[in-house]
């Protein structure tokens, strides 16, 4: 009778040991998860905040007052967000911000366009979506923009 009971201890012996080890992986492998996420979140952290002060870096030298780092790192992330996910819409939108007064119907003309404001967004999209840069410099070659349509290129006028 005695080795009756030894061999029905031996089965539920080892399904408290495989349910032990099933749990411990289970725990073992959702640590590892939220490790790999801390990680890849971190490191995308770092790769926004490199670009957002390479990107106050190049509009101070090209005469851009610098944009607030951490705005830019919430707003643009480490892959441009929205602006590189349509980067032609940021073209559109510069040219409708920047080329009207405001008014509608007969008092609508159009305005000035600050060169600035084109060398900023190229500078976006060159740091953040190089690929789409051929087709922002498309549409700004589209503007047609000379010194009538723009500031920044107008001639000094010279004493007479």
């Amino acid at each position: 009778m005695s080795a009756e009971l030894d061999e029905g201890a031996r089965p539920r012996k080892r399904w408290v040991t495989y349910t032990a080890v099933g749990l411990l992986a289970l725990g073992l492998g959702t640590v590892m998860v939220i490790q790999f996420d801390n990680h890849r979140s971190n490191s995308d952290a770092r790769v926004a905040e490199q670009k957002a002060g390479e990107l106050n870096d190049r509009l101070t030298a090209a005469g851009v007052a610098p944009l607030d780092e951490d705005t830019v790192v919430q707003f643009l992330g480490s892959d441009g967000g929205a602006i590189c996910a349509k980067a032609s819409s940021l073209g559109n939108a510069t040219a409708n911000l920047s080329s009207a007064n405001g008014a509608a119907g007969p008092g609508l003309r159009v305005s000035l366009v600050d060169e600035r404001r084109l060398a900023a967004d190229r500078l976006v999209i060159e740091i953040y979506c190089p690929e789409n840069l051929d087709d922002f410099n498309d549409f700004v070659a589209a503007l047609r923009l000379d010194s009538t349509t723009t500031t920044g290129q107008t001639p000094a006028a010279t004493p007479g």
